[in-house]
């Protein structure tokens, strides 16, 4: 049996993370992780780990009589950790992963053709003030299934 859409959309976005690259022309690479624990415990903070985080969806009152339609939104938590050996610093560090998730997030704002539109909504910084720091970059995924199945879009 296929995934539910909304399962696709989040692997699809996974995808295009992992092809944040260096080789690709951005910045650095970055390490899609979609965690399997909700504390994070299976994930080691790491520079360039993305944690891809699934937050409430909000249902839209403008979908047709047969369909269903939402507006789904993933927190992608960036990890950038402090560093003396690092010659940018951490501000330059995190705006130029912020600025490459969001590059390579609208390059398809259809997820592949799964949803109606990719809306990057804000960003918030990350400091614990112990050496954990990073930048999670909020995006909105509208997509729209068949009122009696999550598994056929349309």
């Amino acid at each position: 049996m296929s995934e539910p859409i909304i399962e696709q959309i989040a692997e699809h976005i996974k995808t295009t993370v992992a092809g944040v690259t260096v080789g690709a022309g951005y910045h650095q690479t970055l390490n899609p992780i979609r965690p399997r624990r909700s504390d994070y415990a299976d994930v080691s903070p790491a520079d360039g780990n993305v944690l891809i985080w699934q937050e409430n969806d909000s249902p839209a009152d403008a979908a047709a009589l047969t369909t269903t339609q939402f507006a789904q939104e993933f927190m992608l938590i960036c990890v950038v950790l402090d560093s003396d050996s690092e010659t940018d610093s951490i501000d330059t560090r995190i705006n130029r992963v912020k600025s490459d998730l969001r590059k390579a997030l609208m390059a398809d704002p259809t997820r592949g053709g799964l949803a109606i539109d990719t809306v990057i909504g804000a960003s918030q910084k990350i400091d614990d003030g112990e050496g954990m720091s990073g930048i999670a970059v909020t995006v909105i995924v509208t997509y729209r299934t068949d009122l009696t199945d999550p598994y056929t879009q349309i």
